[in-house]
């Protein structure tokens, strides 16, 4: 779980990072004209600016990286060619492009809006603003020389008018919205209609539909997304054969499923992305043809079979995620060739055997994630080589032996899963040695000795997760009034009497699990409360091995201690 979220949200990241690269839309931009725009552009304009004045007056509805409101430089008797997101033709005068993106944009489109009377417009931007409770007007329709068209994350809801598919000039089209709903008759439309359609992003987008095979004629298709539309059936393997295709994005769609081609040489993706489908079959051999890829995230899919060895011929490769598959056998040594990898996910999978030291050759890696895939034997050595490591994902594995100390030199170290491997011996007290480290997992080992005191005293050190060990008492606290501490489960071990006074000093502790002591001092509850010594929200577990079949909660709410007994039995 750990894994699947941190990974994902750093593929958010680079794949928005990627998408953009490739992306040539940026619909608009405002720039300078010698030419004095029309005065039938520039009232439309004022009028557009009128219907939305109010919702620029305040603060925007979503804030997005670089929000301010456009609209408020516009002036009368101001050239709008020179306004900002207005484009003009430098010949005519005429309107021929709007980027009104993250512009605080809110309240209703109408279908009679100023806008739809802009007939040169190409590039139109409404992206990002708050149209909330607005659907999108089919008079979109009338603007017949749009060739880039992007309204996404702007809050639209309903369903999105079929006329959308008579704009056959676009070549760039991003809907992506939440609350929007699309025919897969008006999917195949578009697909059929906009021959030349070089971008096509409808994420979120309900289509509940089957892809329309119509996709595999888009010869100029560059990028398609279409994440979270409920998308089901197979998915016609053609698509990703098409010769300019550098992005496809089909992930979220539980109930699609599909098979990889065998690829050409020389493809041009740079992003395959089938994170949580259907997708099934084994990776062809010609993976390695993919010479341009950046991102290959397979996450949460049906894949089976042995890694090819191709797979470490692709180069450029910088974020790889096979987690929540069926693979089998050996972990390719060529993966160590990918010299770019900053991410790599290979858990929940079937493979045997240790993964090839060759992985210690990754120096730019900064995740890594081998939970569940049959490890055994010692921690592998090749991590110490990782420098830059700052994310370790190792949980569910069956090591011998303990925690070693040499990881203690990766001192960019994050975060460290370590949880259900059988790990024996003592915690090193090097670990305090680490800087960064906000997340420390531990459970569900058989280590043994004290808690060293040290780890209660570390900078960035925010959740402690020790529980369902074999450590022993004495727990001893020291200066750790500026702990950043707000999770700590020290459950499951052999702590002996427990004195809940030791953990006034930890002032942002919101979580505490201390089950299974065979002493609680139960008067430190009211006394903490009393004093107010914990936040309204903290939370204190404890289950006694003398009275094994109750667990006990306490909840303190404004000095109050409120207690609730629940039969486990």
């Amino acid at each position: 779980m750990f894994s699947m979220r941190k990974g994902n949200q750093y593929l958010t990241l680079y794949l928005a990072s990627c998408l953009f690269f490739i992306s040539n839309c940026q619909s608009t931009s405002s720039t300078s004209s010698k030419h004095h725009c029309l005065p039938d552009q520039s009232s439309a304009l004022l009028l557009l600016k009128q219907e939305f004045e109010e919702g620029m007056s305040s603060e925007p509805v979503v804030y997005y990286p670089g929000n301010y409101p456009k609209m408020k430089s516009w002036k009368a008797k101001v050239d709008c060619c020179s306004w900002d997101g207005v484009t003009c033709n430098n010949k005519t005068g005429q309107v021929v492009g709007l980027n009104l993106g993250n512009s605080w944009l809110s309240g209703i489109l109408n279908p009679n809006s100023s806008l739809f009377s802009l007939h040169h417009l190409q590039k139109l931007n409404l992206s990002m603003n708050g149209f909330i409770f607005s659907t999108i007007p089919s008079s979109f329709s009338q603007l017949v020389r749009l060739s880039h068209l992007d309204l996404s994350y702007s809050n639209f809801t309903g369903q999105i008018p079929s006329e959308i598919s008579w704009l056959t000039k676009l070549i760039s089209l991003d809907l992506s919205n939440f609350d929007l709903h699309l025919k897969g008759k008006d999917l195949e439309a578009i697909s059929k209609n906009m021959t030349n359609m070089r971008e096509l992003h409808l994420d979120h987008v309900n289509i509940s539909s089957s892809v329309p095979q119509a996709l595999v004629n888009l010869s100029s298709l560059t990028s398609l997304s279409l994440s979270d539309c409920s998308l089901f059936g197979e998915f016609p393997r053609n698509v990703f054969l098409l010769p300019k295709l550098q992005a496809i994005v089909l992930s979220r769609n539980v109930l699609l499923i599909g098979f990889l081609p065998e690829f050409p040489s020389r493809s041009s993706l740079r992003v395959l992305d089938l994170y949580s489908t259907n997708f099934s079959g084994k990776l062809p051999n010609s993976f390695g043809n993919l010479e341009s890829l950046n991102v290959l995230n397979l996450h949460n899919a049906s894949f089976s079979g042995e890694l090819p060895n191709s797979i470490g011929h692709i180069e450029p490769l910088n974020f790889l995620d096979l987690d929540y598959n069926h693979f089998s056998g050996q972990i390719p040594s060529s993966i160590g060739n990918l010299s770019q990898l900053t991410s790599l996910s290979l858990s929940f999978n079937n493979f045997n055997g240790q993964p090839p030291s060759t992985l210690g050759n990754l120096a730019k890696l900064n995740f890594i994630s081998l939970q569940s895939i049959n490890l055994h034997g010692k921690i592998p050595s090749f991590l110490n080589n990782l420098t830059q490591l700052e994310f370790l994902y190792l949980s569910y594995n069956n090591f011998e032996g303990g925690f070693p100390t040499s990881l203690t030199n990766l001192t960019k170290l994050r975060e460290i899963y370590i949880s259900r491997c059988q790990l024996k011996g003592p915690i090193p007290s090097e670990i305090s040695t680490l800087p960064q480290l906000y997340t420390f997992d531990l459970s569900d080992n058989s280590l043994s000795g004290a808690i060293p005191s040290l780890l209660f005293t570390m900078p960035s050190l925010e959740k402690l997760r020790l529980d369902q060990n074999q450590l022993t008492a004495p727990l001893k606290f020291k200066n750790i009034s500026s702990s950043p501490l707000w999770v700590l489960s020290l459950g499951g071990n052999a702590l002996g009497k427990m004195e809940l006074k030791i953990f006034f000093d930890l002032k942002h502790l919101l979580y505490l699990d201390l089950s299974v002591f065979s002493t609680l001092d139960l008067i430190g509850y009211y006394y903490m409360s009393k004093n107010y010594h914990m936040p309204a929200s903290y939370w204190v577990n404890a289950h006694w091995t003398q009275a094994s079949s109750f667990f006990y909660s306490a909840h303190i709410v404004h000095g109050f201690l409120l207690q609730e007994s629940k039969s486990l039995k």
